[in-house]
């Protein structure tokens, strides 16, 4: 039989095959972060039909003829380098990824640890059990929970994402911790001679995460000296308006420079730093670090005597005020993939981070359906890492769309017919050649 017939079968069935990658490709055209496929041909086994030989004294050397027996694939390659577009959302847990790493999910969740596959779909949402899990066919994504960074190589211990579970839906209160008084005291300040003085509210959290106002009274501390005061807290009310008692009573004494005004101690520390305790009714509240330092001792510009001073809630930088108890509101996913929780006490809190993997042979990944990858010894092992780790990002309320190029997919394609047609021409030209041949004897 002649070679050029079977050349011509391995020709088509190398084209057929290239064919079937066509289509699939351009099936999942569509196909969130679908990354396409090429072939690659290599021909295959020669026959020697006359071997080379060297130089003589009469002849030079000549070359070796072969015979060639078609064509085979020799590799089904996946473009995974290459990125699709931006297709925007508006979903929150719709997440892209811009860089090299893959997003680790659990196919198989009655293993334990969960079997971890490989995925450039972002398109995650929510179960009734609060964990985060891909969409279209429910596999747990994996990463690491609390507030902690994922730390980078193979042996990260990752778990199931669980957002909302009774540790996260709520956030317990913090106590306020600090406080100052700021303005001027005015010595003639008629207010500062009554009984109960100059009134001031500070509104505070205590650690039970609720509210109480610390009532105080400015007095002139009962002396003839125009630059020594007396702060003291009066009464103590909680959210319901209930006075409750404290078996402390602090009580501030403050010491002004005739010179200049300034502050020169309170209660002997001459930083105008004093700490409150309280206990009984109110041991929920405190300790409260006050700030005195930003008070002076000056007479009034305007002639009225009135003193302009008054508390503050937290420090001078809006710190440490605290807050009450809250209740998630919302969730966001970070750039670097962590997972903070909205309260609405306005506290934000990590509550988890996605982990990413990265190959040191992407390309050598397998494909497993669902839009899932698993390692592979060509592969390498997964490195776990933090997106940012190598420089890349997430980005939220956007997938990736599929990388295949239609005008490059359908050129294949016209490619791949005629180099179909010409194969089956060898055939039939083959054939013919035979039919030839046996006409020969009649």
């Amino acid at each position: 039989m002649m070679r050029s017939l079977w050349s011509g079968v391995a020709g088509l069935t190398t084209h057929q095959l290239e064919m079937d990658v066509i289509g699939n490709n351009i099936a999942n055209v569509n196909t969130t972060a679908y990354k396409s496929q090429a072939t690659g041909f290599a021909d295959i086994l020669y026959q020697t039909v006359r071997n080379g030989t060297g130089a003589g004294d009469t002849v030079a050397t000549t070359n070796a003829s072969q015979v060639g027996l078609g064509s085979k694939v020799a590799s089904i390659y996946t473009n995974i380098s290459k990125s699709g577009s931006m297709q925007t959302t508006g979903n929150a847990f719709d997440l892209m990824i811009t860089g090299d790493s893959f997003f680790v999910v659990s196919s198989d969740a009655s293993t334990n640890p969960p079997v971890r596959n490989f995925s450039r779909d972002g398109a995650f949402t929510i179960d009734s059990d609060g964990n985060l899990v891909t969409q279209n066919n429910g596999f747990y994504v994996l990463g690491t929970m609390g507030d902690g960074n994922i730390p980078r190589g193979g042996n990260v211990n990752l778990s199931n994402l669980r957002l909302i579970s009774d540790d996260t839906k709520t956030i317990a209160g913090t106590a306020t911790s600090e406080s100052y008084f700021r303005g001027n005291i005015d010595s003639i300040d008629p207010d500062l001679s009554s009984d109960e003085g100059k009134t001031m509210r500070i509104e505070v959290i205590g650690s039970d995460g609720d509210f109480y106002t610390l009532k105080f009274g400015l007095t002139d501390g009962g002396d003839d000296e125009d630059n020594t005061f007396n702060l003291s807290l009066k009464s103590i009310q909680n959210s319901n308006g209930d006075i409750i008692t404290s078996n402390t009573n602090p009580s501030i004494d403050l010491v002004y420079d005739k010179r200049n005004g300034r502050l020169q101690s309170a209660n002997g520390a001459t930083n105008g730093m004093v700490r409150l305790e309280f206990g009984g009714q109110a041991a929920n509240i405190g300790p409260l670090n006050v700030d005195l330092s930003n008070t002076s001792n000056y007479a009034s510009l305007n002639g009225n005597h009135s003193s302009s001073i008054y508390g503050y809630r937290g420090d001078v930088y809006g710190l440490n005020q605290g807050y009450t108890n809250g209740t998630m509101t919302g969730l966001t996913v970070s750039d670097n993939g962590s997972i903070h929780a909205k309260y609405s006490n306005g506290q934000t809190v990590k509550i988890a981070q996605i982990a990413v993997a990265e190959f040191n042979n992407a390309m050598g990944l397998e494909k497993v359906g669902d839009n899932l990858y698993a390692e592979s010894l060509n592969s390498g092992a997964a490195q776990i890492m933090d997106i940012t780790y190598d420089g890349g990002y997430m980005t939220a309320g956007v997938l990736e769309s599929s990388n295949v190029d239609l005008a490059k997919e359908f050129t294949d394609m016209i490619t791949t017919q005629r180099g179909f047609q010409a194969n089956s021409r060898v055939i039939t030209t083959s054939d013919e050649m035979l039919q030839i041949l046996k006409g020969l004897k009649r």
